[in-house]
């Protein structure tokens, strides 16, 4: 007799029931095991940054405070004038250029006239008043001067051209009368070789010829010194026009290299007196102050103030672990938890990864401390987190919040006996 007709049927029914009902559970749970997801947390800790971070004003020029007119944490509106420095000493040097260039300028102007042959007519009532009259002036009689020996000049110069024509004249008859008194040698010497002439009037003849010759030298050599000294009168007329010239030329180029160096000294000393009220360049708060007193020195390229500037959006700067680096990726997403909430009503605050440093940051020693990140929080979820924080509380930079990212996924069946899988894989090949 089998033990099952032994039992009644209203028994073994429920029993069989209730063990289809503990097998089908347990296939179950280990089919649900075995897709189930689960993903590691990685928690870190962070602080708020506003989307516009703070403005650190500093002064390019620097200088003497005159006067301070806000505190610090003071509200102030774009355009509200924070500092006055002293440029008083910068105004006197930038109204003495002004005086200085101005008449160099004037000079420069009447020099390139006279280079161009533009120089203005010689006004002897007009009083030198200034530096440019005065160059006008000086010009006008060098000018006057150079045309005064270039007449003396020419003047010489025809003089001379007159005596060598006078010359060159007398040179001529002087030259027929030597060819006269030749032929008349030669028919005496013809004459005195037939006896018919005596040696004497011969030789005497011959002597005047000589000196004939003699005063013909002389009157070419005066003639060439004639013609060289209307040569060289010539080439003074030339030589006074280029040294007048060089001397203008000498000056403006002088006035054409101080100009240039004198204005560029005169627009920086206009832009430091344009830098003397200090702006606020945004609305915002004073965040800090350096300079506090007036009298105090602002060093070039100093920061005088900061201003933290309001803004409706924040974001989250946070130092990944480095034993979870490489499970953190940029996109990532998590979610936010500010630690001067109450958690009982803390929404969901979802955060995602835009910026993962590729290096560690350090201590002074060299260990590593951890990776600089930073995450945005989203629209939605941060007007829900503003509400939730009501009027009485804000959100402030650098206000300590707490992060959870979510890592590796597994499934749970994996999770459980991924360990002994794994231990007797070990096992097996040992």
């Amino acid at each position: 007799m089998s033990p099952e007709a032994a039992l009644p049927s209203q028994v073994i029914r429920p029993l069989r029931r209730g063990a289809w009902a503990v097998f089908l559970a347990l296939g179950g749970f280990c089919l649900w095991a075995g897709f189930a997801p689960l993903a590691t947390s990685i928690p870190t800790t962070g602080h708020l940054n506003a989307a516009r971070p703070s403005y650190d004003v500093q002064h390019p020029y620097g200088g003497k405070i005159a006067q301070i007119h806000v505190t610090a944490h003071d509200v102030v509106a774009a355009g509200q004038l924070l500092l006055q420095l002293d440029v008083s000493r910068e105004t006197a040097e930038a109204q003495a250029l002004r005086e200085t260039l101005s008449p160099l300028e004037e000079e420069r102007a009447v020099l390139r006239a006279a280079m161009v042959g533009a120089l203005p007519a010689k006004d002897a009532t007009a009083a030198v008043t200034n530096p440019a009259a005065l160059a006008l002036r000086r010009l006008q009689t060098m000018k006057a001067t150079m045309e005064l020996r270039a007449e003396m000049s020419t003047a010489l110069a025809q003089e001379l051209k007159d005596r060598a024509e006078r010359l060159q004249k007398s040179r001529q008859h002087r030259q027929a009368q030597h060819h006269s008194m030749q032929a008349r040698y030669e028919r005496y010497a013809a004459l005195q070789a037939q006896g018919a002439f005596r040696a004497a009037d011969t030789d005497a003849l011959a002597e005047d010829i000589l000196e004939l010759e003699a005063d013909l030298q002389r009157e070419d050599a005066e003639l060439a010194g004639l013609v060289s000294q209307a040569a060289q009168a010539k080439l003074q007329i030339a030589q006074d026009q280029l040294a007048f010239r060089q001397q203008v030329l000498d000056r403006l180029a002088y006035l054409e290299e101080a100009i240039p160096k004198l204005r560029l000294q005169l627009l920086r000393l206009e832009a430091q007196i344009a830098q003397a009220d200090i702006l606020a360049p945004d609305d915002g708060v004073i965040s800090a102050l350096n300079y506090d007193t007036d009298a105090m020195v602002i060093a070039r390229g100093d920061t005088v103030l900061s201003l933290a500037r309001p803004s409706g959006q924040h974001q989250v700067s946070f130092v990944a672990n480095p034993q979870v680096i490489d499970q953190l990726r940029v996109g990532m997403t998590g979610q936010l938890t500010v630690t001067a909430l109450s958690q009982r009503s803390h929404p969901k605050v979802a955060v995602t990864i835009k910026t993962l440093s590729p290096e560690a940051r350090r201590d002074r020693d060299g260990a590593i401390l951890g990776y600089d990140g930073m995450a945005e929080i989203d629209v939605q979820d941060h007007a829900r987190l503003l509400s939730a924080l009501g009027e009485e509380t804000s959100l402030t930079s650098d206000m300590p919040v707490g992060l959870v990212f979510t890592g590796r996924t597994i499934t749970f069946g994996a999770y459980l006996l991924g360990p002994f899988t794994d231990f007797l894989t070990k096992a097996m090949q040992d």
